[in-house]
């Protein structure tokens, strides 16, 4: 093991278990104060757990190490904007709450569940600033035993077998493991499937724990099944990256980093809203912030040192900041389109064009996000395989590989 990585010389300790979970009810109950400084006593609470875990200590494992730090930072920066930027009792109200009324009137076990339901519900679920015109449409009313029985478990067994395949998919390419070669490295129609074999598991494992949330917050009361829309929006509006983003794509992040870039570019820079550049400004700042987020989980991989430099070797500052590039370009050419050209409207070759650039993207972007992500690690830990089991007895998908077309 190098000396620039984590060992037993770097002076880390073990990971707490209670890290990530702890992180749950100091956020809920700082929610409960009216007091803004107060409130931010729990958010510097909160950050101090936070860069602990991250550079202090590690659970032994890299992949467990990223999704701690990803969850950990993703929590940092909604807690920055629900206990520090906002005053949560005048920005959030239940959809079913008066108009005349405020939360902060209500006795502290009212106020306990409505802070519970608030940072359970990064989308806004049951909220009056849930994105509707950008989120899947809600289930309709139904029993619970309908809901779970009829609806999500039958659910989890795709989403479970396809999880499955994308794992052993990443297993079988050479540029997905430790010190691998570039996924660059490849042929031009592999660089495209490089993208679905990458996506495959991110999104199959998202859908999958969302899934199981709804199983078990429906089955205790908390919420109920029209409470829980899709986490995907549909690859049918994925024509293009800013749509890709913006609606295909899960939104639990949409909130909290639209109110960060508001924070800096109207309150602090006092740049005119409703501006190209307002616009393109908060886009910025919400790719970078999304892109600080994974670039936690990065570092968290290996634990370089020294800490400073080694934190910017990950690739998903870089990766995401891209996107409000690419989207800065779609929009200057779809602009140019109907202006110039007169092309009105999303006919279907003007979408079958959108999938192609979209995907054209993605081929040449991501190796700048995975490269360093999955050489680090990303792809090593334990993994569970149903298909080798009842295939090859190989429960643990050790042997199992696919024949991939790399060189076309």
């Amino acid at each position: 093991m190098s000396p620039t990585t984590e060992g037993p010389s770097s002076g880390l300790v073990p990971t707490p278990g209670f890290a990530v979970p702890v992180m749950y009810p100091i956020f809920i109950f700082g929610l409960t104060f009216t007091s803004r400084i107060t409130r931010s006593v729990f958010f510097v609470a909160l950050l101090s757990i936070a860069i602990f875990v991250v550079f202090y200590s590690t659970t032994g494992h890299p992949s467990t190490n990223y999704i701690y730090a990803t969850s950990l930072w993703s929590l940092i920066f909604q807690s920055l904007d629900y206990l520090v930027i906002v005053d949560p009792y005048t920005e959030f109200s239940l959809v079913d709450q008066p108009p005349s009324s405020s939360p902060s009137a209500l006795p502290f076990l009212s106020r306990l569940k409505w802070s519970t339901k608030l940072v359970l519900s990064p989308r806004g679920i049951g909220f009056k600033h849930e994105p509707k015109s950008v989120l899947p449409p809600h289930p309709s009313p139904q029993s619970r035993l309908r809901f779970i029985f009829l609806h999500q478990l039958p659910s989890l067994v795709p989403y479970l077998l396809l999880a499955d395949i994308g794992n052993l998919l990443l297993r079988s390419h050479p540029s997905f493991l430790p010190n691998g070669p570039s996924l660059s490295s490849v042929g031009p129609i592999m660089r495209y499937i490089n993208v679905f074999i990458f996506a495959l598991g991110s999104y199959c494992t998202l859908q999958l724990n969302y899934i199981i949330s709804s199983i078990i917050f429906t089955s205790l009361h908390f919420y109920s099944p029209q409470d829980f829309p899709s986490l995907m929006g549909s690859w049918g509006d994925a024509y293009t990256v800013r749509r890709f983003w913006g609606r295909t794509w899960h939104q639990m992040m949409r909130r909290w980093l639209s109110s960060a870039g508001t924070f800096v570019v109207q309150r602090t820079l006092r740049i005119q809203k409703g501006t190209n550049l307002s616009a393109y400004s908060k886009l910025f700042i919400a790719f970078f912030i999304s892109g600080l987020i994974h670039q936690m989980g990065d570092y968290a991989l290996r634990h370089r040192v020294p800490v400073f430099d080694s934190f910017w070797e990950g690739g998903s500052i870089k990766f995401f900041v891209l996107q409000t590039g690419a989207i800065m370009l779609e929009d200057g050419v779809i602009a140019l389109g109907k202006n110039a050209f007169g092309i009105r409207g999303n006919s279907r070759a003007i979408r079958v064009l959108g999938y192609v650039w979209t995907a054209s993207w993605f081929a040449y972007c991501l190796p700048i996000w995975t490269d360093p992500y999955f050489h680090d690690g990303m792809a090593t830990g334990e993994l569970v395989s149903l298909i080798g089991g009842v295939w090859k007895g190989d429960w643990k998908g050790t042997n199992l590989r696919f024949t991939l077309p790399l060189d076309y």
